[in-house]
């Protein structure tokens, strides 16, 4: 798993949003967990993507701190927040809020769209029918990643322990006021940690990842809230419609007000 930086409205940093170990049809038969792994570690992270795995749809708000570090030893936070939808298959949207860049995205299984608020740009690409497959053009057409993007795709247990050679359960906790079991993992370039609610939803509320490879170590965090597993998600609502005088960008990533 790499680290992600902040790109697009967010995106859904914790859309989990397809079948993690094939449980939208059947129930999978769960491996062991990896050696170095505790036991209730696994079982907690697995419960998750299961029960996310589960929600045919939901919406979430998400608030991210990217800690950057500068040539000087000195570290630096840069804050947003975004709302984010899912509806499965292949439906994404994600919009930054409180921010002067606002960036969007929207995914409706035939097209992707990013665009910038900042200065009214947007780029408009045809698109596979998949998250998966989205993610991935995404990253390689509009040069952008999301946030825990590891997280969307349709095997998020799988992507999350990829590089993870040790896991335990630090404890209860709480995260805004809610009970949450605290997970920490170390891996081979990242370490992270989830904070997942306690009780019968078992959602993600808080993911903090630490990149080893960089200097300083710096983190990225990204807390969740306000999450609706029963949301109303109109299929419109995941189509991009340019507003009056935008203008189409090569790189809206690159030209947006200073985003990465």
């Amino acid at each position: 798993m790499n680290r992600v930086r902040c790109l697009v409205a967010d995106v859904a940093v914790l859309a989990l949003a397809a079948a993690a170990l094939g449980v939208a049809g059947g129930q999978a038969m769960a491996a062991p967990p990896k050696k170095g792994v505790d036991a209730d570690a696994d079982r907690m992270l697995r419960q998750m993507t299961e029960y996310l795995a589960s929600l045919q749809s939901f919406s979430v708000r998400t608030s991210v701190a990217d800690e950057l570090t500068m040539k000087t030893g000195e570290k630096l936070q840069t804050m947003s927040s975004a709302e984010v939808a899912v509806d499965r298959p292949n439906h994404l949207r994600s919009l930054q809020r409180g921010s002067p860049t606002g960036l969007g995205f929207w995914y409706d299984g035939k097209t992707m769209s990013v665009s910038c608020k900042a200065n009214n740009s947007y780029q408009t690409l045809p698109a596979p029918g998949t998250l998966d497959a989205a993610i991935d053009q995404m990253r390689k057409q509009f040069d952008i990643d999301a946030p825990g993007a590891d997280l969307l795709y349709s095997h998020p247990y799988d992507a999350l322990m990829e590089q993870v050679v040790s896991g335990r359960f630090v404890g209860r906790e709480t995260v805004d006021g809610v009970p949450a079991n605290h997970l920490a993992f170390q891996g081979q370039e990242v370490d992270w940690q989830m904070w997942i609610q306690d009780g019968p939803k078992p959602l993600p509320l808080r993911y903090v990842i630490t990149t080893k490879t960089v200097p300083q170590h710096p983190e990225f965090a990204v807390q969740m809230s306000d999450w609706n597993t029963e949301p109303r998600l109109p299929d419109a609502a995941f189509t991009f419609k340019p507003p009056e005088g935008a203008t189409t960008a090569k790189s809206v990533a690159a030209s947006c007000g200073g985003a990465p």
